[in-house]
């Protein structure tokens, strides 16, 4: 369940459990790649395909005079990380698989964690070019918004 007072925590620990549990995965030229999920891009000893799951960055509303908030917003970014010479069907593949995951575990988000998906819950940005060292990478980034419930 997420707690307000260990949100950013529990939020990380319920999307990274349910994405590690249904690892996104494409085929290229025979052979299966599976998504790793981790929490920052790692420089010294990249694997790919990876997905980057961030800290969930929180927008709390202001107490009124009467003691009543507004909703906890909560907006967690996903960057994918594949081989360009994958193509860009590596990175959509990785999207459209922790898209429909998290879409279809919808009930255990909001009766488990308390987390109530936002009218605009999802968004794909950034589809680009990264050049990391000697390796080229097809990226791209999605988020989710949730409100705590």
């Amino acid at each position: 369940m997420v707690e307000q007072a260990t949100i950013r925590q529990d939020v990380f620990a319920a999307l990274s459990a349910l994405l590690i549990a249904n690892k996104p995965s494409y085929t290229y030229n025979g052979t299966v790649y599976e998504y790793d999920i981790v929490a920052e891009y790692n420089r010294k000893n990249p694997t790919f395909p990876v997905i980057v799951l961030n800290k969930a960055m929180i927008t709390f509303p202001i107490i009124t005079l009467d003691g009543e908030t507004g909703d906890v917003e909560i907006e967690v970014d996903m960057e994918f990380y594949a081989k360009e010479l994958h193509g860009k069907v590596a990175i959509d593949a990785g999207m459209d698989s922790a898209m429909n995951t998290i879409i279809n575990n919808i009930s255990t988000f909001i009766g488990t964690n308390k987390l109530i998906p936002q009218e605009d819950f999802w968004t794909d940005s950034g589809n680009s070019v990264f050049q990391d060292e000697n390796q080229v990478l097809n990226t791209a980034t999605s988020t989710a918004r949730f409100k705590l419930g």
